[in-house]
């Protein structure tokens, strides 16, 4: 019987790209492919591997995301590509190791909403991955929530499984996009295409209905922030309408969307976010955006430029304690470490600094610390990994311990925030 799905296990090894892959552990699986953890016998790459299966329809599907990431590539917010190999009559492609998606970290959130501050930097980064992909003149066309990847070294978002993706203006006769995550133009073409089944075995037996452009990814992007300000899908499988909902099917302009009431509803405060200034009006910012995102009529939804020119993103967010516990970078912040210390006198300071320093690379190499003798910071150390796993690492043992007997807090640092010297 032919293999279909490669099943490797923890300690199994593959070759390809010159050099023999050592398996971690499975990451995920879909129809298509299975992603893996991998490292190189020499132990000094680790990053992922998508395993699809052997059939030849799915090595179509693998030279087609191979194509249009080729097309899209060149963007910090897409993930990297490092390269494809075939094993055992499995196409494998490899690409950079990325830590949670926006699923999982609601998961690790404990199921709870996320906060204005990851919202607000989930929002802008993919966005922008967005802003690129259209520009080039693609669309994704399968944003969900578990194609939306943190990568802790870089301190950014990433979007990843181009596999459905096509360019504006030549959309192929398959599916697109996932339940839940569809644009009311997606459903009507999704629906044509069920209807028609495999057009390779005869000519279209109807006119195809319009074909989709990127506004359908502005739709998903809608749904994805609107899920995780409630920690609830916006819309289950039915919700949407083929073609657009009731109100918009009548032609009148004083008529509103269904949207609307709908994002009324959701978008209220929260207990979580109660001490950001200008509270209120950040709330109408996000509906309103919301709302021109998740219009049926998609000449009324803003492009990703037009999005991230919104009042929305003229506000600035900090991210909380909870907030620089659960999302990794590779950045180590250690709080009241100094507060009771005189950094004034200078041998005092480089004997802390050099214990401090000392006990963090035993964890991993470091780049650079910050110690600040005044200012925001103060009391606090701030340290830069090389590898954010190391960070990660550093932040679990540390909890707990004790320096200068006092208790240590240790939380991740936003990257961008380190580089900026904006030091909370």
């Amino acid at each position: 019987m032919q293999e279909l799905f490669l099943d490797l296990e923890e300690g199994d090894q593959v070759t390809g790209l010159g050099q023999t892959w050592t398996v971690s552990r499975l990451l995920g699986m879909g129809r298509c492919a299975k992603v893996y953890h991998v490292t190189s016998n020499e132990g000094s790459i680790s990053t992922a591997v998508k395993v699809f299966r052997r059939e030849e329809k799915y090595k179509l599907v693998f030279i087609k995301e191979i194509r249009n990431l080729d097309a899209v590539y060149g963007n910090r917010h897409i993930a990297s590509i490092y390269g494809s190999f075939s094993y055992r009559g499995h196409p494998f492609f490899v690409f950079e190791l990325l830590d949670c998606n926006v699923k999982q970290l609601v998961v690790k959130n404990n199921q709870e909403c996320l906060s204005l501050y990851l919202i607000h930097e989930l929002f802008r980064d993919i966005l922008e991955c967005l802003h690129h992909v259209h520009n080039r003149g693609w669309v994704h066309a399968d944003l969900k929530p578990a194609n939306v990847m943190w990568s802790a070294q870089e301190g950014c978002w990433k979007v990843i499984d181009f596999g459905h993706s096509f360019q504006e203006g030549h959309q192929d006769y398959s599916q697109i996009q996932s339940f839940c995550y569809q644009a009311p133009e997606a459903k009507t073409w999704n629906a044509f295409i069920c209807r028609h089944g495999n057009f390779s075995r005869g000519k279209l037996i109807s006119t195809p209905p319009k074909a989709c452009t990127s506004a359908v990814d502005i739709w998903s992007l809608a749904c994805i922030i609107a899920g995780v300000f409630t920690g609830n899908k916006l819309y289950t499988q039915d919700d949407v309408e083929a073609g657009g909902c009731s109100q918009c099917k009548k032609v009148c302009d004083a008529v509103k969307c269904e949207c609307e009431p709908v994002i009324d509803g959701i978008i209220k405060p929260r207990l979580v976010d109660n001490k950001i200034p200008k509270y209120r009006e950040v709330l109408a910012d996000l509906r309103d955006l919301l709302k021109q995102m998740l219009q049926c009529d998609v000449s009324k939804r803003p492009t990703a430029d037009e999005c991230l020119s919104h009042h929305f993103f003229t506000h600035n967010f900090t991210p909380s304690f909870k907030d620089m516990v659960i999302l990794p970078t590779r950045i180590l912040r250690l709080l009241d470490v100094t507060a009771d210390i005189n950094l004034k006198d200078e041998e005092e300071y480089k004997d802390v600094y050099t214990d401090i320093q000392g006990e963090c690379e035993k964890y991993g190499p470091t780049r650079s610390m910050l110690l600040p003798r005044d200012g925001q910071g103060q009391g606090k150390a701030y340290v830069e990994y090389e590898d954010a796993a190391d960070c990660e690492s550093a932040q679990r043992a540390l909890v707990g311990r004790e320096f200068d007997g006092k208790p240590v807090l240790a939380t991740f640092f936003p990257l961008c925030d380190f580089r900026s010297r904006d030091l909370h």
